[in-house]
């Protein structure tokens, strides 16, 4: 499944979170991610972890531990960022697009999937093979980026 969050929303949406729960361990925050968005979609830890890392670095968040485990809790600052929000109202939209991403992938994926495919990934290139393969790779690097826009233009 392709991401629902755009760049920023799923640290917006941990801390909309955690002002409800109050104070939480990660997988209570996952699994009430999962919760509101729905669609199918499903938090990763390799995403909310560092999202919330991130959350405490930038101290909106800070972590405790609470009988061996570790606990996440709104800063005065991060409250303040709820308050000043909207999006308690964005849940049903992060909804619509969950539902709607359950056909897509992330281009990295399509990349990862044809290298693991390649018989010609373990074979040596010589200064000029390499030359001519960087060109070709750029050239479907262009083509790549103009199937995106024009799926972006198209919806």
């Amino acid at each position: 499944m392709s991401r629902v969050f755009r760049r920023g929303e799923l640290k917006q949406a941990i801390i909309v979170v955690l002002a409800d729960l109050g104070d939480a361990h990660g997988y209570a925050i996952m699994s009430e991610l999962e919760s509101r968005v729905g669609g199918g979609w499903k938090p990763s830890p390799g995403a909310i972890y560092p999202a919330l890392l991130a959350l405490v670095e930038t101290g909106y968040l800070r972590m405790f531990e609470h009988d061996e485990v570790r606990m996440y809790a709104l800063t005065d600052t991060g409250l303040r960022a709820v308050e000043s929000s909207d999006w308690r109202n964005r849940w049903p939209s992060l909804s619509a697009r969950a539902a709607q991403a359950e056909d897509r992938v992330a281009i990295g994926s399509l990349l990862d999937h044809f290298a693991s495919l390649s018989v010609l990934r373990r074979r040596l290139a010589n200064p000029s093979q390499q030359q001519e393969i960087m060109e070709i790779l750029a050239q479907a690097h262009t083509q790549i980026e103009k199937t995106i826009h024009k799926g972006e233009d198209n919806g």
